[in-house]
């Protein structure tokens, strides 16, 4: 969309623009940083478990309510065009990296709490495990939302998201820890 078109719709001038964004990449990272401070929000009202017995409920809820989130805003779509359209040497990759950044801390978090119980295994460090699982949550959910495409396709993409938390959470436990 051309900026021109852009002001057209807002109804604004460029000079009100310029005030507030540099470019249209600004206004798009103002946007998506909002819908991460919303998410994080979200996610912060979550009561943090008093004991190990409710800390896997506990990250698979958070992780459900992140999924509504992202689907209640319409931002599945755009996910993946950030996806298809900003490989990891784009020059907004970098930038977007920034702006999910509170995201990113609040499950660094709940990983930690974890890994203090002894639930979460402590032989990677929390960087690296939220590393393992956003990598893998990309590849799987990329996959997913390509097969919503129809019922046949659909029926896979739903097989597909049921594996999801199963294989996060056998990533995430103690070696020595059996999943229920």
């Amino acid at each position: 969309m051309s900026l021109n078109l852009l002001l057209r719709e807002l109804d604004i001038s460029k000079g009100q623009f310029y005030y507030w964004f540099e470019d249209k990449a600004d206004l798009f990272l103002t946007i998506l940083g909002q819908f991460f401070e919303l998410n994080v929000a979200e996610l912060e009202a979550q009561t943090v478990p008093s004991d190990k017995e409710e800390f896997w409920a506990y990250l698979r809820s958070g992780r459900v309510l992140e999924e509504e989130l992202w689907g209640s805003h319409e931002f599945v779509g755009i996910a993946a065009m950030i996806g298809e359209q900003f490989p990891r040497n784009h020059p907004m990759y970098e930038r977007l990296k920034r702006c999910a950044k509170p995201v990113e801390d609040h499950w660094k978090h709940r990983l930690k709490i974890g890994q203090d119980w002894g639930l979460v295994r402590n032989d990677l460090s929390v960087d690296t495990l939220y590393e393992v699982i956003d990598s893998v949550g990309d590849v799987l959910y990329g996959i997913i939302i390509s097969r919503v495409v129809d019922a046949e396709t659909n029926a896979e993409g739903t097989a597909l998201h049921a594996m999801l938390w199963p294989v996060f959470r056998l990533l995430l436990q103690q070696p020595s820890a059996k999943a229920d």
